[in-house]
């Protein structure tokens, strides 16, 4: 039996073998085309393909190439991470967009155990001011900036 050397490469080549071919699984009801007539399934196909290839790739890899283990893994990053995500869906209507923006970056800051609180109001500031002048100036977006008007 052969044992993984590169625990790491093995598992995310696995995960990109499963997602690939279960996009491929997916696309399969498009049509495919041809390489100058493309069809609506042919960037899809050529891509989850590439991703299960290259699953494959870094499975081998990790038969034959030593690697680092697994490191354990820390809740309250992926706990604050998600939250940060949820929290810009629940406010992004209701407060708008820059708001929303400086809410979240403030709950995402809680991730780390390093943050600097002064650092990450400036940030905050600066992404509101960006996403704003960005998506709703600059892309046109239909988004508030201040859900109470301005």
């Amino acid at each position: 039996m052969t044992r993984v050397k590169n625990p790491q490469d093995f598992w995310a080549g696995l995960l990109f073998l499963v997602v690939g071919v279960g996009a491929a699984w997916i696309g399969r009801v498009y049509t495919f085309g041809t390489a100058t007539k493309m069809g609506p399934g042919y960037l899809p196909t050529v891509l989850s393909w590439s991703l299960a290839g290259l699953g494959a790739i870094l499975i081998l890899r990790a038969l034959f190439e030593s690697g680092p283990k697994i490191d354990a893994s820390l809740y309250r990053p992926q706990f604050f991470i998600l939250l940060a995500i949820v929290v810009f869906a629940f406010l992004i209507e209701r407060l708008g967009l820059a708001p929303a923006v400086i809410v979240v970056t403030l709950v995402a800051s809680l991730a780390s155990t390093e943050t600097r609180w002064l650092e990450t109001f400036f940030l905050a500031i600066g992404l509101a001011a960006l996403c704003s002048i960005l998506f709703v100036k600059l892309l046109g977006q239909p988004l508030a900036i201040w859900a109470w008007g301005f």
